[in-house]
């Protein structure tokens, strides 16, 4: 079987940051839940990445993440930075525990990539569902429309000022002056917060040049 392990070895970045192709463990967890049946994506256009971060009590904690494989290595190399600037993520799991529910892994502030879904409202297909589009802390970092603010409980967050907004994690929210916002231009992403009609706080994704 070491040729059938061979093939999903670990592409290492640094350590505790890696990526690698889809194996039987991972899609057993993502078959039906994040990932149906489709001829948009398969797995093997999908990554599995491991990064560490440090959550919001400072501890240093592995965090998982599902991608498109043209984006793993600079997915891995944001990564990589914020945890050396100790950068503030609350959760980092799989969609999937959250049963592909959106609005629940929302509400948990996890931060998550891959999920086949449309975009909220449309038909039309979204970034996740192709793994180029990355959601950061969304409940702190909401998705703001003329019809709400998701998720619900994210409202408080609609106030993106950090002196007079009353959440409690209102110092950790993206604006546009954060590092982070930089770091993810830096590689060729853009971020929701600049849109126009709706702000998509949480929302960074690969522009393909």
């Amino acid at each position: 079987s070491s040729a059938a392990s061979d093939v999903y070895k670990r592409q290492v970045y640094k350590e505790g940051f890696s990526y690698k192709k889809i194996d039987e463990e991972i899609k057993e967890r993502m078959d039906g839940v994040s990932y149906h049946k489709n001829s948009d994506i398969s797995y093997d256009d999908l990554r599995y990445l491991k990064v560490k971060y440090y959550n919001f009590k400072g501890k240093v904690k592995n965090g998982e993440m599902v991608v498109n494989k043209k984006i793993a290595l600079r997915t891995v190399k944001i990564f990589y930075k914020l945890y050396q600037m100790k950068y503030p993520i609350q959760r980092m799991k799989l969609i999937d525990d959250y049963g592909g529910d959106d609005e629940k892994s929302m509400s948990a502030n996890n931060s998550s990539a891959f999920n086949y879904r449309k975009i909220a409202g449309k038909k039309k297909l979204s970034n996740h569902a192709f793994g180029m589009a990355i959601d950061i802390n969304p409940k702190i970092n909401p998705y703001i429309t003329s019809s709400g603010v998701a998720p619900k409980n994210g409202k408080v967050y609609a106030n993106r000022n950090k002196k007079s907004c009353k959440g409690k994690y209102a110092d950790y929210m993206i604006t546009k002056n954060s590092e982070i916002v930089k770091l993810f231009k830096k590689h060729g992403f853009s971020w929701g917060g600049d849109w126009k009609n709706s702000k998509d706080y949480q929302h960074f994704e690969y522009k393909k040049k």
